[in-house]
């Protein structure tokens, strides 16, 4: 991609915001920022509502394309970005493949986009297609679905199964809302404004960090579990009928560990192994000697085929292993390998535990 553009040149239409914006972030890959140069990007992005949305456009797109070079689908996007571009159809390394495919969007080619089930680039990329603009309101996953969304300051927050997140930045705060299911939030470091998740009754606060923020049961008040990987959270729970004379309840949190805050009960905070509660986001979930209604209620969350534990005598049993998210059939199948069960269909379709005859 050509530096003919000033990356404030956008004034007077003669350079797109996407174009900008490219411009920026494959400067800023290529060889760094200084000082002045953030200045001048923080202003433009300030400027306006659509400068924030090409940003986050392109730093999706760049995000994607780092993580998948070697994805048979981006290159034949590489391609098609190429053509568009009337450049040469050779093969770029690195950073100049980037660059070919982030024209897709500057070109506004999103359409040429094909995905495939469980390709991170798919997952990434549909959401944008489906969604619109980080800045739009509220993203949502179906059963079985992943999805990450670059946000306006280039944070990242990835979707589990199920899930909703409302984006609500504002002059003050880089604010988000978790309606509804799981989270893992990757903060974009070095920013003046503070990054702020707002679940059920608890603010969590974070500065370039990463942490997964989940959502227990319906209704106004949900319990909230923050599970703390990198940096360091402060966790603020307000009561849902707060007495102004009452002190909240603020736990600052340190990697490895897992809170709790419920609305009628007092803030738990336990160690645990919070790089494996995140294994989600590759598509896994590991169990270790955990009681089977459990696991099973985990594995129903990403899928529609129904695992149901017929039997009350296997209750007691627990599991352990790593296990693929949405394959309940094999899952089912393991458990049946290894423990004293087995597995039936029952005529509406339900996958059913039973114990062995």
């Amino acid at each position: 991609m050509r530096w003919a553009a000033k990356p404030n040149s956008v004034a007077g239409g003669a350079t797109s915001p996407h174009e900008v914006a490219a411009e920026w972030l494959l400067r800023d890959e290529a060889r760094g920022l200084s000082d002045v140069e953030r200045q001048r990007l923080d202003r433009w992005l300030e400027a306006s509502p659509a400068n924030r949305a090409a940003w986050a456009d392109v730093h999706l797109t760049m995000n994607t394309v780092s993580e998948n070079a070697a994805d048979p689908q981006l290159m034949a996007m590489r391609s098609a970005a190429l053509t568009a571009r009337g450049e040469p159809g050779r093969r770029l390394p690195g950073l100049a493949v980037a660059a070919a495919v982030v024209a897709l969007v500057v070109a506004g080619s999103w359409g040429a986009m094909q995905f495939h089930d469980g390709n991170r680039l798919g997952e990434v990329a549909s959401l944008v297609l489906r969604q619109g603009r980080p800045d739009a309101g509220v993203y949502r996953t179906n059963v079985g679905e992943r999805a990450t969304i670059a946000l306006p300051d280039g944070s990242l927050a990835t979707l589990d199964t199920d899930s909703a997140l409302k984006v609500e930045y504002t002059a003050a705060e880089r604010g988000v809302r978790l309606l509804r299911g799981q989270a893992l939030f990757e903060v974009a470091k070095h920013r003046t404004l503070p990054f702020q998740v707002y679940a059920g009754n608890s603010r969590i606060t974070a500065v370039g960090t990463k942490f997964d923020v989940r959502l227990y049961g319906s209704g106004e008040h949900p319990q909230v579990r923050v599970a703390l990987i990198e940096g360091v959270v402060r966790v603020t729970k307000v009561d849902p009928a707060p007495d102004a004379s009452a002190p909240r309840e603020v736990v600052t949190m340190t990697p490895g560990e897992l809170l709790t805050a419920s609305p009628e009960e007092p803030v738990r905070v336990v160690r645990a192994d919070t790089e494996r509660m995140a294994s989600w986001r590759a598509g896994f979930l590991t169990f270790d000697d955990v009681p089977l209604a459990q696991a099973v209620a985990e594995m129903n969350r990403y899928t529609s085929d129904r695992i149901v534990v017929r039997d009350e005598s296997i209750s007691p049993l627990h599991v352990s292993g790593v296990f693929k998210t949405g394959d309940a059939d094999h899952f089912a199948a393991t458990l049946a390998d290894g423990l004293p069960l087995r597995v039936a269909r029952s005529a509406d379709g339900d996958i059913e535990l039973l114990a062995k005859n």
